[in-house]
């Protein structure tokens, strides 16, 4: 990777533009955070698409998938998005569950918490979230269960006396919508609004695609 690569935000998408706001808003900010160009492409419901995004250069991409899991999408559509494109493409693992973040999200719980996944029919993804939620708990303090929104898995109603609710979810949308409707039929408060309007896992993101040092040879 070099300064002058372009770096992609590799995005599911969603069919509520909320989702899609947030994301490119988020390579704008790493933009200029970095001082070298990155743009946002989704897997579906809205573009640009990878191709399209990357399109009209003859430069080295670097591609960030922006998925919480190692689960279908990552391991089916962003490697057939990425043979879409005719040009130098590095392709990074997906962000997956950064424990900067869920131990600042537990944190500002303050108090028993219950972190809701969107869900995938994986169980080793499912196990990989929870034993995330159990050691960022060991880590902060706070206790915290998992639970996930979609498919096999707790529910946030099994959480039984947690005193908040964190999606674990990466930008406002219809899923999020549910899991605060959830949480407000429990009287529970919601801790965070979508992932990527987090200042942590902006950092995270930026330290992904940061270029590698350059390394000067000592003259003797």
């Amino acid at each position: 990777m070099t300064a002058a690569a372009l770096s992609v935000l590799l995005a599911h998408g969603s069919p509520d533009p909320r989702s899609g706001h947030v994301v490119r808003m988020t390579a704008q900010l790493l933009t200029e955070r970095l001082g070298s160009p990155v743009v946002a492409a989704f897997l579906d419901h809205q573009g640009p698409d990878l191709a399209e995004a990357v399109a009209g250069g003859d430069h080295d991409v670097v591609v960030l998938p922006l998925l919480l899991s190692s689960a279908y999408h990552a391991r089916v559509d962003v490697p057939a998005a990425v043979a879409t494109v005719g040009l130098r493409v590095t392709r990074l693992e997906p962000i997956g569950h950064p424990a900067a973040v869920l131990d600042e999200l537990l944190l500002r719980a303050e108090g028993p918490a219950v972190v809701v996944a969107a869900g995938t029919k994986v169980d080793e993804e499912r196990d990989a979230f929870a034993t995330a939620v159990t050691a960022a708990s060991a880590r902060t303090g706070v206790p915290a269960t998992a639970a996930f929104a979609t498919g096999p898995g707790a529910r946030i109603e099994d959480a039984g006396s947690a005193g908040a609710v964190i999606p674990w979810l990466l930008a406002p949308g219809r899923l999020f919508d549910v899991v605060r409707e959830s949480a407000r039929a429990l009287g529970w408060p919601v801790v965070g609004a979508g992932l990527v309007l987090e200042p942590t896992l902006i950092d995270v993101l930026a330290s992904r695609l940061a270029p590698p040092p350059i390394e000067v040879s000592a003259e003797h």
